[in-house]
């Protein structure tokens, strides 16, 4: 836009020079316009070289054209690099020469050159300043990639502290405080057995049931400790890793995913992988868990022929994930189109 505004305003300085608007001077203008609107769709040095000669040429039997030379110098000063093509100049120097407008001739050339070598730096800046935004704006958002990839390798490693921290004190509690726990309540049996005094029957009836109360509770905090402290992902991959099929899981899920769910979700797994193991043709398999802000998803999709898919029927293993999914509140679908599949929705409480 900016050289289209500039080659018009060395257009008009020229009408107004001349101030004749005769048929030679229409023609030359006309000229002028059409070699110019050219050059600036081809943009190249030989196709400018070769248009500023040829309007060069056409003012030895249009004089008047040098009035509107200085526009097509705008062209040829945008290949500045390409000095030995500046030659043709010699062409309307001498033609203005011999009209005695030199002088004239010689400043509006200048001012035309200076004018499209400005225009070529103002384009050339311009283009290094887009490509260093789309430099800094792909930068920015590799490190915020990068940044997030970080972010979520720091919570792994600390879910993973912390599940490692979990098991440990289920089992020093296991080892240690259930063990004397044990021994309490064998001694307090040996007591009660041996023991002859009737008003000490009701105490130690008591006690030994309080050490049960205690010993029951530690074994279910243990073992509501050990399930929370299950790697749902590293779990799954686990199972993967132990199959001959090609898995291909997609995993989407929280940390924060209930025991009880995590429990559920990998008995379907295992026995989905088992059944597709042994009662289908399939090669591979794709497991796909998300969470969603009201419900937990599970989709498994194999690759088995629809032959084979047809023969799986509602056995004793999908009925146990079908009514594993029920107890959750949950729904469960089959499909044998296109190999076998399984969705299952759990709510989430």
């Amino acid at each position: 836009m900016t050289i289209l505004l500039a080659k018009l305003v060395f257009l008009l300085i020229g009408l107004y020079t001349v101030r004749e608007y005769d048929p030679q001077t229409i023609t030359a203008f006309l000229l002028a316009v059409a070699i110019s609107a050219l050059l600036q769709y081809l943009k190249s040095i030989e196709s400018t070289a070769i248009g500023v000669g040829l309007f060069g040429l056409i003012c030895f039997f249009l004089p008047i054209g040098i009035y509107f030379f200085p526009t097509l110098v705008i062209d040829l000063s945008l290949f500045i690099s390409h000095r030995k093509y500046y030659l043709i100049l010699l062409i309307p120097i001498f033609i203005a020469w011999q009209e005695g407008y030199l002088i004239w001739f010689i400043l509006t050339m200048a001012l035309a050159f200076i004018s499209g070598y400005l225009i070529k730096q103002n384009k050339t800046l311009a283009t290094a300043y887009t490509t260093l935004q789309d430099s800094h704006t792909e930068q920015s958002t590799v490190l915020r990639h990068k940044n997030n990839e970080l972010l979520e390798t720091q919570n792994k490693m600390v879910s993973l502290a912390t599940l490692q921290e979990r098991n440990r004190i289920a089992r020093d509690i296991h080892d240690n405080i259930g063990h004397i726990l044990v021994r309490g309540i064998l001694l307090i049996g040996v007591l009660k057995t041996t023991n002859k005094a009737q008003e000490l029957t009701e105490s130690i009836t008591t006690i030994e049931s309080i050490l049960k109360e205690a010993m029951d509770s530690i074994r279910k905090a243990v073992h509501d400790w050990k399930d929370e402290a299950i790697d749902l992902h590293e779990t799954i991959e686990k199972l993967s890793s132990s199959t001959m099929l090609d898995v291909d899981l997609q995993y989407d899920m929280s940390n924060q995913t209930p025991a009880d769910v995590k429990l559920c979700l990998l008995i379907i797994i295992k026995e989905a992988l088992t059944n597709t193991t042994k009662h289908s043709d399939a090669t591979a398999i794709r497991l796909t868990l998300q969470e969603h802000p009201s419900l937990y998803q599970l989709l498994i999709k194999d690759n088995g022929s629809d032959k084979e898919s047809n023969k799986i029927n509602h056995g004793m293993g999908l009925s146990n994930i079908e009514e594993r999914v029920l107890a959750m509140g949950g729904a469960c679908t089959f499909e044998s189109r296109n190999g076998f599949r399984i969705f299952i929705s759990i709510p989430k409480e």
